[in-house]
């Protein structure tokens, strides 16, 4: 039972990354069930969808702190972060479109979500680094958050085109998110 509910969350994050509109029957049949096995575990598409959001939150914050727990040097954490956020993939995406990437000004008044701890602690590894140097003053910090997320993007995208070989994308997608933002 539980494996079914977590099937029809997965299933729904990947219909909902897609199509932030999709119906419970899309959903259904990403998840390959009937739409009365869906409202079995879920009253309805905004009870699902919240659970969604509860869930992949739950998942991102777990990779991204133990990311940022990885290493004291700033550098480091960063591209420890950006692989955790690889490595979860749609469930960054899918979080980070939920989340509607808040401002830097919102987000440092805002501590209700764990979420919000990581974005935190992200924005200021980053201001860290352009303090030191490491990463060009010229871009602000929302820009490269949004650079950050946008890379995880198109890693996602050319993994599920095929276009770019699995073992490469990694290494491909960091090369490009550390060269756009100067980091030495």
């Amino acid at each position: 039972m539980k494996d079914t509910r977590q099937a029809l969350i997965q299933a729904a994050v990947v219909a909902l990354n897609s199509d932030e509109s999709a119906t419970i029957e899309h959903i259904a049949d990403q998840a390959g069930v009937t739409r009365r096995t869906v409202h079995r575990y879920f009253n309805d598409r905004n009870t699902l969808l919240q659970e969604c959001k509860q869930t992949m939150l739950r998942v991102c914050n777990h990779s991204m702190i133990t990311a940022y727990q990885s290493s004291q040097q700033p550098a480091v954490q960063l591209e420890n972060m950006f692989y955790a956020a690889l490595e979860v993939g749609i469930q960054y995406s899918f979080v980070k479109k939920v989340a509607k990437r808040q401002q830097y000004a919102d987000l440092l008044d805002n501590q209700e979500l764990a979420y919000d701890d990581v974005k935190t602690n992200w924005f200021k590894l980053v201001e860290q680094l352009q303090q030191q140097g490491a990463i060009s003053s010229k871009l602000s910090i929302p820009w490269i958050y949004n650079l950050f997320g946008g890379m995880v993007d198109i890693a996602i995208e050319a993994h599920q085109a095929g276009d770019v070989a699995r073992n490469d994308i990694k290494s491909f997608s960091w090369a490009s998110f550390k060269g756009s933002i100067g980091l030495q």
